[in-house]
């Protein structure tokens, strides 16, 4: 699998990363698109301490499943992700979680 990684301020560097282990629950995605936003320019100028490099940039993607039941559709990935108990995502407002971690970024 290839990735362009922000290895340091200003730098990012074409490499290749061992194809995913998929975990029981998790599905694989082949990304075809990925939008690169501000949070990631923050990260690739160095001005936010929370995204550490080596980082691969563009969280906001979309794709098609690989393997599975689900072989071949079509998906947007959603890079929030909520804690799943509380009051928020008990009724499927994941986005609102307070505990939500974000896909990239270590937790808070």
């Amino acid at each position: 699998m290839k990735a362009l990684v922000n290895t340091a301020t200003n730098s990012l560097t074409y490499m290749d990363y061992s194809e995913p282990v998929v975990k029981f629950g998790e599905e694989l995605v082949q990304v075809l698109y990925s939008g690169i936003c501000g949070s990631d320019m923050h990260a690739f100028l160095g001005h936010d301490a929370r995204r550490p490099t080596p980082l691969i940039l563009g969280h906001e993607a979309s794709g098609t499943i690989v393997g599975g039941p689900r072989d071949g559709a079509s998906v947007a990935i959603n890079p929030l992700n909520g804690c799943g108990s509380c009051a928020s995502c008990i009724v499927g407002r994941s986005n609102i979680c307070s505990g939500r971690q974000i896909i990239s970024m270590p937790p808070r």
